[in-house]
């Protein structure tokens, strides 16, 4: 950290990275100082105490089918809600073609031209 280069930079710059520089020095790790010997700890005694505590055991194959019987439960009920949407989208489409074929009346202004009988007296 001797050798940052900040001749390019503004002075408050230059002040804030050497603050920080000092600060981090002040702060290094500092071995602690050699004190008076302590007893050691008791040894334990040979042989295992719990056997079991020291390999945990991963997840068994019945761990699994659990697993994935749950997330195809999951997935079912997914594709349940997608078919139910679907079908409420299509009942909603259907009422709106209906509600457009009940009207049996001409709806634009042309429409009468066009389903009444030519006129005999109309000069061309």
């Amino acid at each position: 950290m001797t050798n940052i280069n900040t001749e390019g930079l503004p002075p408050e710059m230059q002040a804030r990275i050497a603050d920080i520089i000092e600060k981090a020095k002040a702060n290094a790790y500092q071995p602690p100082a050699p004190s008076a010997p302590t007893q050691p700890a008791p040894v334990p005694a040979q042989g295992l105490q719990n056997p079991g505590a020291l390999a945990p055991r991963g997840p068994s194959l019945m761990d699994h089918i659990i697993s994935l019987r749950v997330e195809v439960d999951t997935l079912r009920q997914q594709v349940n809600a997608s078919a139910q949407v679907t079908e409420a989208v299509g009942q909603a489409v259907g009422q709106m073609y209906q509600m457009f074929q009940q009207q049996t009346e001409p709806s634009s202004y042309s429409a009468g031209f066009e389903t009444a009988q030519p006129s005999q007296v109309d000069d061309f």
